[in-house]
């Protein structure tokens, strides 16, 4: 299915009902005319992406560039308001105080423009400088500056009103000498907008750039489920593709995930209700054991002998008693959430930097509150499984045999706990797949004898995670190389195919 930009007059035909019983679905045709996906209502709430017809997994369903990008609302420090480098060498320009790294940044269109509307509009020449720091509003200049065509649609989509908006725009009422007041509540319409639409852009492998996030005209409309059917693509130009990780049936609804997919039902619900304001209720919310995962449980401390776990109740109420699955006993949630907060200080202290083992004191006392399979462990277990070897000074041709069976042993540990989640072809399976083969085809090119056993799973893993990570800006550097040399179908002999790992 071909990749095509987002026919943002099509979606512009919805603004001209904001009532949604009235909206007339909106459906979307790849360059073959044939109907894709569409928009109506979604028993999720507000609007939703539906299939007009059975999907594959794996199938590009649709793909879309972003109408504004810019920085996270958490980022931090100095950077290039143009290539979003961070940079201590980045300097404010003379004409509009923008930050910007270099002549060629400076003379680039997307700078001219910004800077232009600045000069055009705001006062800032007759303010001391750094008053106000345009780079913590960028994002919202990238909107200002759109034109009223493109402006246009945003009224179709939902807004928090909550009322509980960033600092840095409640600093704007200080500004009105310099920004007009209707431009200033604009920037609030656009933050309301952004906390409910926005998406993450995966940070590149370099790590150079600062956060990022993006407003994308067609995913604003995917909704989310802790097991969601599609995982996001984004590539250098920012164009975020959407991908199917299992089969879709025609008219069910097309969903994202927006948050972390080994978190805990806890943790990704209050995550939810404070970034999105809604309490997930989907199949996997409801499952008290998460799928057979107890990636939420907790050690039973009500009596010495008990070896049980406690898991809540009813996982959808936040208020629910947790029960022992072993003695029966009752705990309040009250009582949960004290050895929630003891967790999350402990965990605040753990620092996989320097150390490159699970034996820590601190881990030793995480054993004492929750179960190996709680999402604290699993979390450490992935996160040691894509360092080991990649990280300064301990590359994987140094690593010793225990550790690269440990590094083969986390990674086959993440994947289970994936499998039994059922998230299909996500993102993570990609990236752990590609640890996997990196663990394999290690100990092949260590003991040559051992290729010939280990050849299939070494293919086979490398196929699927090429499959998963193909394009995306944060993939790892030599996926397309290793892919070429140790995927299926290579013809050179094994020690040609071994000699990128010792390069």
């Amino acid at each position: 299915m071909p990749s095509s930009a987002v026919p943002l007059y099509r979606i512009r035909e919805m603004a001209q009902s904001t009532n949604e019983e009235n909206l007339i679905p909106y459906q979307y045709y790849t360059s073959e005319a044939e109907c894709n996906i569409e928009i109506k209502k979604s028993k999720l709430g507000g609007r939703g992406l539906f299939a007009c017809r059975p999907i594959k997994q794996g199938s590009l369903i649709f793909a879309n560039k972003p109408l504004v990008v810019g920085p996270r609302a958490d980022c931090t420090g100095v950077f290039c308001s143009v290539c979003y480098i961070s940079s201590d060498s980045c300097y404010p320009c003379e004409k509009c105080q923008i930050n910007i790294c270099s002549e060629e940044c400076k003379f680039s269109p997307d700078h001219v423009k910004l800077c232009n509307f600045v000069i055009d509009n705001w006062k800032i020449k007759s303010n001391p400088q750094n008053n106000l720091d345009i780079s913590n509003i960028l994002i919202y200049l990238h909107f200002l500056i759109l034109s009223e065509n493109k402006k246009s649609i945003l009224k179709i989509y939902q807004k928090d009103k909550t009322k509980n908006i960033q600092n840095q725009i409640k600093s704007l009422e200080n500004f009105k000498n310099i920004i007009p007041p209707d431009q200033i509540t604009f920037i609030h319409m656009i933050e309301e907008l952004l906390k409910v639409n926005s998406f993450r852009i995966a940070n590149s492998v370099d790590n150079k750039k600062i956060p990022l996030r993006g407003f994308y005209p067609l995913s604003a409309f995917l909704n989310h489920c802790c097991v969601p059917n599609t995982r996001n693509i984004f590539r250098t130009d920012y164009e975020m593709a959407v991908y199917a990780t299992k089969d879709i049936a025609a008219g069910e609804e097309i969903l994202t995930c927006y948050t972390g997919l080994l978190w805990c039902t806890p943790a990704r619900r209050v995550q939810l209700y404070k970034t999105k304001r809604f309490w997930c209720t989907c199949s996997r919310c409801q499952d008290n054991t998460e799928r057979g995962t107890n990636l939420s449980a907790v050690k039973c401390l009500l009596r010495k002998d008990c070896v049980g776990v406690l898991l809540p109740i009813q996982p959808t109420n936040p208020t629910t008693d947790w029960k022992c699955d072993m003695c029966h006993a009752n705990v309040s949630s009250e009582q949960i959430s004290t050895i929630h907060s003891v967790l999350g200080s402990l965990v605040g202290t753990i620092d996989l930097d320097d150390q490159f083992r699970l034996e820590s004191l601190v881990l030793e006392r995480l054993a004492k509150f929750v179960p190996y399979s709680n999402q604290i462990f699993v979390d450490l277990r992935f996160r040691l499984a894509v360092k080991l070897g990649f990280a300064d000074g301990l590359k994987l041709n140094e690593l010793s045999e225990s550790r690269l069976s440990l590094k083969e042993n986390l990674c086959r540990g993440t994947l289970r706990v994936l499998a039994a989640l059922g998230v299909g072809d996500a993102h993570l399976r990609g990236l752990v797949l590609y640890h996997l083969h990196a663990a394999l085809a290690e100990r092949a090119r260590r003991y040559p004898d051992l290729y010939e056993e280990l050849k299939s799973e070494i293919e086979n893993c490398i196929e699927q995670a090429y499959h998963i990570l193909q394009g995306d800006i944060s993939a790892p550097p030599d996926l397309e190389l290793r892919h070429r040399y140790l995927g299926p179908g290579c013809d050179k002999p094994q020690e040609e195919k071994f000699f990128i790992l010792d390069k």
